[in-house]
């Protein structure tokens, strides 16, 4: 269960990531100020360094104008294939 729940984070990190890059061209620092959060925490989730929080997640979905269903779409969250 836990490999699954790592790879629901790394997935919901790269849907994050690809929409960030869309609206933020990659300026980290703009997205962190909009996201009410610190650059570095930016750079170490989107490294897979450090794990979001619900919080944390629901602050990059504002800051990037997504609802929290829009980045889970389409998300097999309750598949535990290869576990």
């Amino acid at each position: 269960m836990q490999k699954h729940l790592e790879q629901i984070e790394v997935e919901l990190t790269q849907r994050l990531y690809k929409e960030f890059l869309v609206k933020f061209d990659g300026n980290k620092s703009e997205f962190a100020r909009a996201s009410q959060c610190s650059e570095t925490t930016v750079r170490r989730v989107f490294r897979n360094e450090q794990r979001m929080t619900v919080d944390l997640l629901l602050r990059f979905c504002s800051a990037l104008g997504k609802n929290i269903n829009e980045i889970f779409e389409g998300l097999d969250i309750l598949n535990k294939k290869g576990d």
